[in-house]
């Protein structure tokens, strides 16, 4: 029997929440809002793949600082 999710957390950050999860091969952040007022993430941007844990979460986080500071970017 394979296991393909071995984990499953959710951690808050700057009014966004990140789901980590981890489906073989690699690593994915699905970011969601959590505080009304922050600006929204488009779909295609909302989620962040990567074959290195921290890396992954480090870059959603990054992705969320971007967001906050220039949102008119997005």
């Amino acid at each position: 029997m394979t296991e393909t999710s071995i984990r499953r957390d959710m951690v808050e950050y700057r009014g966004y929440s990140l789901l980590v999860t981890y489906a073989e091969p690699q690593w994915q952040v699905m970011i969601a809002t959590v505080l009304t007022g922050r600006p929204q993430l488009a779909i295609e941007k909302q989620i962040v793949r990567g074959w290195d844990e921290e890396e992954t979460i480090k870059r959603a986080k990054m992705r969320i600082d971007l967001l906050i500071e220039s949102p008119s970017l997005h």
